[in-house]
């Protein structure tokens, strides 16, 4: 065999190598590329009621087709079992404040109008009641949205590693550091200030509203007030600071590597004889089962992670118009100290909800401008 036909017969099966490679099945190439970051090991993470609710929505997780015909219905009917499952606590809780409020306002028209020291008696008995119906309830509310928080760490402690690694795959290797470096730091962060600072304030803020609402004279109820709007604010500027450092991040990530990838295919299709172009139209299919990948298991995280906060939002949320309402029926019929312990205790719910949107926020974040800002 001459030259000239060796060298045709290797180009011819050169060529056959790389257009396989092109028109490949590229469901298999996307599944091997799952398996091979671990995306099928992240369902293991999430606990046993949030893989329910996942159930419930039909998601597949290698699945792009699922996340599409998610529909408004179906968002809808979760949020009705939600709203049914987690609204029982917050309207019996309601019922009783209401039935204390009706005794001691009952008590109070029966007290003489000339026995100052009897009503205060009165109103006393009626705020350790109230306090002894919400503070069980509101200390377990704050265990709970502990214990979430802690479950969505844990979940994002295997969920970042594997993102990261797609970003990689994908040519995005210093988006891939620079989110998992930020989203496991910041969830730590986040995570270690609630156990460490807010639920002890949250605790002592609902104290001091307890003691103020009997004590007039000294106001401790507008102590926990305070605490409160201070929580609120160390938590819009956590929010400001991690948002200002993801898009910095996101500016220079992602155009730097954008340039590596488009070196890449330019060194492909340029420096390599004769089957340049197909190897560059190769990694261009690559490159495009990791963008698939990294959308879908985006999609994932973003789902589970809202899912997981979900159910003790809508608690708190319950909690909320609860309280509001309850304060309102004990403004109604004039009493001042049940009135002041409800908006107390609204007070330290709205920073739970606060909490949990914050930490929501932190993750759909960097998740999503992630993986738009790298093309996903």
């Amino acid at each position: 065999m001459t030259r000239s036909a060796r060298f045709l017969l290797c180009f011819i099966l050169l060529w056959c190598l790389c257009a396989v490679t092109v028109s490949a099945d590229t469901d298999d190439l996307y599944r091997r590329q799952a398996q091979a970051v671990g995306v099928e090991e992240l369902p293991q993470h999430l606990p046993a009621d949030v893989q329910a609710l996942l159930e419930q929505t039909q998601t597949d997780l290698l699945d792009p087709a699922t996340y599409g015909d998610l529909s408004l219905q179906q968002v809808v009917d979760l949020l009705g079992t939600l709203l049914t499952e987690q609204s029982a606590g917050p309207l019996q809780a309601l019922r009783m404040l209401v039935g204390v409020v009706l005794i001691s306002a009952l008590l109070g028209g029966l007290n003489p109008g000339d026995a100052p020291a009897l009503r205060r008696a009165y109103h006393s008995v009626a705020v350790l009641g109230a306090g002894g119906i919400l503070l069980p309830s509101l200390l377990a509310l704050l265990d709970t949205v502990g214990q979430t928080v802690d479950a969505a760490t844990v979940f994002l402690t295997a969920f970042a590693p594997v993102f990261a690694a797609i970003l990689a795959v994908g040519g995005r290797t210093a988006g891939a550091v620079a989110y998992q470096a930020t989203l496991l730091g910041a969830s730590g962060l986040f995570g270690w200030l609630i156990r460490l600072w807010v639920f002890p304030l949250l605790s002592v803020s609902l104290a001091f509203g307890c003691i103020g609402t009997v004590t007039d004279d000294f106001g401790l109820d507008r102590i926990s007030g305070g605490l409160h709007k201070a929580v609120l604010w160390a938590l819009g500027l956590f929010s400001a600071v991690f948002s200002g450092v993801l898009s910095i991040q996101q500016m220079v990530t992602a155009a730097g590597d954008s340039v590596g990838v488009r070196v890449a295919r330019f060194s492909l299709s340029g420096f390599v004889p004769v089957v340049g172009n197909l190897l560059s139209e190769a990694y261009t299919t690559v490159m495009g089962c990791a963008g698939l990948l990294r959308s879908v298991v985006g999609a994932f995280g973003l789902v589970a992670v809202v899912l997981m906060l979900a159910p003790p939002l809508v608690n708190c949320v319950c909690w909320s118009v609860a309280l509001h309402l309850a304060s309102g029926v004990a403004a109604l019929f004039g009493l001042r100290s049940i009135e002041r312990l409800c908006t107390v205790a609204a007070g330290a719910v709205r920073v739970l909800i606060a909490l949990l949107a914050v930490f929501a926020l932190l993750t759909v974040m960097a998740t999503a401008v992630m993986s738009a800002a790298m093309g996903g």
